[in-house]
C-alpha cells in the first residue's frame, strides 16, 4: 500500500513539474512576440531643411551620437556633419558633407528598424523597399557571395548615398530620405548591374 501512494504521489510531483515547465515556456513566448511586434519608431526629419543652416555648433555636433558607431551624428532626427550642419545628399560619396559609412560591423549591431540588404549574383534582397520623406534612414549591404558590392543610387538627389562591402562584409550609411518618389539603386562594380543586382527606394 505505501509503495502505491509513494508511485502516485511521485506521478503528481512529475504531472506538477510538467505543468510549471509548459507555464513558464508559454509566458516567455508570449513576453518574446510581444517584443517582436512592438513597432518602431519612425524618426522623421522636417523635409524643408536648409543644409546650409547650422543646427548646432561644432563642439555640440561632437558629443551628437550617431544611430551606429562608424556614421555620421544625429541631432533631433536629422544626419549632421562635424560642423553641425546638415548632410548634403547630392554630393561626392565620403566627402566631409556626406554621410559617412561605416567600418564593416556585424548584421547584429545594426539598430531596430535598419533597412538590410544583402549583395549577391542573384541581385540585392530585399531590391525594394519602402522609407518616409525625411525618415532617418539606416541602410546596411552584406555581400554573401564572396565578392566584392558597391551599392549606389542613380539620382543625383542621393549621389552621396554609397556602400560599398568586400567578401563577407557588413557596412551600414545612416541617411534623411529625400522627397516622395522612387530612386533606383544598383551596385558600381562592372557587370554587376547587367546581371540583376538593382533596386528601388520607394519614398512617400
Amino acid at each position: 500500500m505505501e509503495k502505491k501512494n509513494l508511485l502516485i504521489i511521485s506521478g503528481l510531483a512529475v504531472v506538477a513539474v510538467i505543468l510549471v515547465v509548459m507555464v513558464v515556456v508559454i509566458n516567455s513566448n508570449k513576453q518574446g512576440g510581444d517584443v517582436a511586434q512592438q513597432p518602431v519608431e519612425v524618426k522623421v526629419a522636417p523635409t524643408n531643411l536648409d543644409v546650409e543652416q547650422q543646427i548646432v555648433t561644432p563642439e555640440e555636433a561632437m558629443k551628437a551620437e550617431p544611430l551606429i558607431s562608424g556614421t555620421s551624428r544625429v541631432v533631433d532626427s536629422v544626419v549632421i556633419t562635424p560642423m553641425g550642419k546638415p548632410v548634403k545628399n547630392d554630393v561626392r560619396p565620403g566627402s566631409p558633407e556626406a554621410p559617412q559609412q561605416t567600418a564593416p560591423i556585424s548584421v547584429e549591431s545594426l539598430p531596430a528598424g535598419s533597412i538590410k540588404l544583402t549583395g549577391s549574383a542573384d541581385g540585392f534582397e530585399p531590391s525594394t523597399f519602402e522609407v518616409k520623406a525625411g525618415q532617418l534612414t539606416t541602410l546596411s549591404l552584406t555581400s554573401v557571395d564572396q565578392k566584392t558590392h558597391v551599392l549606389l543610387f542613380d539620382s543625383p538627389k542621393l549621389s552621396s548615398i554609397g556602400v560599398g562591402v568586400g567578401p563577407d562584409e557588413t557596412r551600414a550609411i545612416t541617411f534623411n530620405a529625400p522627397e516622395a518618389g522612387e530612386y533606383t539603386f544598383r551596385c558600381d562594380v562592372p557587370g554587376h548591374s547587367a546581371r540583376g543586382e538593382k533596386g528601388v527606394m520607394i519614398v512617400k
